[in-house]
């Protein structure tokens, strides 16, 4: 694909791309990529522009002072040249880029790749994400907050309070977690009752006139035949909708990425594990220096190692814990490691992925019936032998949603 070279013409309009062109959702993609990795990494990891800036072109270290008004200036000029309307698009594109990946990147990306195992592993992590939204939410507010007071502020009961806050999030996510491992799953429950419901409530989509239900076909007029038609052509599209999603879930089933599901609420735990403990253990460190031995001075991120190779029975040189108070900390670090590793990921390989087998085989069979259902409506309401004479029906009426239905038939036929 080819980008046309701006014309000075439509120069407010482009900087070298166009909105809505490959190369400008990339150059927006590796900017706001770039914001969304540097902005962590400054604000609770390291000082990386300084650091760059003083190894490699320490002849320039003098912009560091202006970095403000440069922002500002790069700012001010993309909107002379962008106009107000696309400047406000790329903004909002970048300031919201991991919600932009989430809602519309990896959908996109799904759809592409024909994966259906892929699109229910997906579905079923937006469902769990808001079914626990409330608690979620809290709990990441209540962190990121904790977090902001150890690093920005000096004042020792601040950091106290925000220690303890942290400690209480981390038990908090550790206790859900465990308890998650024995709880029902509700995430197949809703594809149970979003099927039941469809199948339930809109009647008279499916159903024919009371009118015309007891007339034979040919006496039907045109408007009369086209409504038998219509919610016929609805019937069967629910039938094959059912059949073919229950196909599909059992695929799902064996396809073994529910281990994979589980295995990275395990990763998850871990790095949460580390990321919590490397504030608590700085926070210690800003309350006093002589809680933790060094052999360096030390910056956030030698505290994100030596949480990291704590939480493994490891130990670092740079970094020891001296008086009683970081040892205790250390040791309820080696606790939390050995419930992670030996407790939860069995219980979790164990327990959760036969719970989660035995629900999802429940929801195949509610959904197939649903289909089994709707079949025998089909016989009852239409007086038709089966689901093929129904789908000759409509192909001899040539239905719109026909070919639909054939693929559909041809996804469920699959395989058998």
């Amino acid at each position: 694909m080819t980008v046309d070279i701006p014309s000075k013409e439509n120069v407010k309009k482009t900087v070298g791309y166009k909105i809505g062109t490959v190369s400008g959702y990339m150059f927006i993609g590796i900017i706001s990529i770039f914001f969304w990795v540097y902005l962590p990494i400054k604000l609770f990891v390291y000082d990386i522009d300084n650091y760059l800036i003083n190894k490699y072109f320490p002849a320039f270290t003098w912009l560091l002072n202006f970095k403000f008004f440069i922002f500002i200036g790069a700012i001010a000029l993309l909107w002379i040249f962008l106009g107000t309307k696309n400047l406000f698009v790329n903004v909002l594109i970048g300031f919201f880029y991991p919600l932009f990946i989430v809602c519309w990147k990896i959908p996109v990306l799904i759809f592409r790749s024909k994966s259906w195992n892929l699109a229910f592993a997906f579905a079923n992590l937006i469902f769990s994400f808001f079914q626990s939204f409330k608690i979620n939410f809290l709990l990441s507010a209540g962190f990121l907050i904790s977090i902001a007071i150890v690093v920005f502020n000096a004042n020792p009961k601040l950091i106290w309070i925000s220690i303890v806050l942290l400690l209480l999030i981390v038990l908090s996510i550790y206790t859900l977690s465990f308890i998650s491992v024995f709880k029902p799953t509700q995430i197949f429950k809703i594809y149970m009752k979003i099927f039941s419901w469809v199948r339930e409530k809109p009647k008279s989509i499916y159903a024919m006139d009371n009118s015309i239900k007891k007339l034979p076909v040919s006496s039907l007029d045109q408007t009369q035949l086209q409504k038998r038609i219509t919610n016929l052509q609805t019937s069967v599209l629910f039938n094959r909708i059912c059949l073919y999603s229950a196909k599909k879930l059992r695929n799902y089933q064996s396809s073994g990425i529910n281990i994979i599901s589980n295995t990275c609420k395990i990763l998850f735990l871990v790095f949460f594990t580390v990321f919590s403990f490397t504030f608590i253990n700085f926070g210690l460190f800003k309350i006093d220096e002589k809680y933790f031995g060094f052999s360096a001075s030390p910056h956030l991120f030698t505290f994100f190692y030596y949480s990291f190779t704590n939480l493994f029975y490891a130990s670092i040189q740079q970094m020891t814990p001296a008086l009683p108070i970081s040892q205790i900390f250390s040791m309820f670090e080696f606790f939390l490691s050995l419930f992670l590793i030996v407790i939860f990921v069995s219980l979790q390989i164990s327990i959760r992925s036969q719970r989660t087998s035995d629900e999802l085989n429940k929801a195949i069979k509610v959904i197939e019936n649903e289909g089994g259902i709707m079949e025998s409506f089909i016989r009852d309401e239409y007086g038709l032998g089966t689901i093929d004479d129904a789908i000759e029906e409509l192909q001899k009426a040539k239905a719109g949603l026909l070919n639909f239905v054939f693929i559909l038939s041809a996804g469920i036929r699959e395989d058998e």
